[in-house]
């Protein structure tokens, strides 16, 4: 019954499929998304010590992607 979360919950998922990320919970248009978990340790070791500024990790499994506002 709630039109702005339907709407939400399709543009998470839509979002997701598009870019093959995953949106934390109540993500909404413009907030950061989750980042797959690497494959390998050196693909993690190589997200850690980035110096992309449009990505954070939190650890070496849960990083994030800044979204433009």
């Amino acid at each position: 019954r709630n039109f702005d979360e339907i709407k939400r919950v399709v543009l998470a998922l839509q979002k997701a499929d598009k870019d093959k990320i995953a949106t934390p919970a109540n993500w909404r248009p413009g907030d950061d998304v989750i980042i797959p978990t690497p494959g390998s340790c050196g693909t993690a070791k190589e997200r850690m010590e980035s110096k992309d500024e449009n990505q954070y990790c939190l650890d070496w499994f849960l990083c994030f992607r800044r979204e433009k506002k």
